[in-house]
């Protein structure tokens, strides 16, 4: 039998139709899918606000908690 992780409701954001998620541990978003040739680009919620981001929520599996402003 598989266990099922519960998810919670993190803040996200959406910056030109991409959905930037919290990162696993470090106090910053990302955006999904990062590899090899598409290197990891964190951002703080300061970065975001200032690129115009707009802030939502998603139900995800658990991680560090971000409040708004850092």
């Amino acid at each position: 039998m598989t266990d099922k992780l519960e998810l919670t409701e993190h803040t996200v954001f959406i910056l030109n139709s991409v959905k930037l998620l919290p990162h696993y541990t470090m106090p910053v978003f990302v955006t999904p899918g990062h590899t090899r040739l598409t290197p990891l680009k964190p951002w703080t919620v300061e970065e975001l606000q200032e690129a115009g981001a707009v802030e939502s929520s998603a139900f995800l599996w658990p991680r560090h908690t971000l409040a708004a402003g850092g």
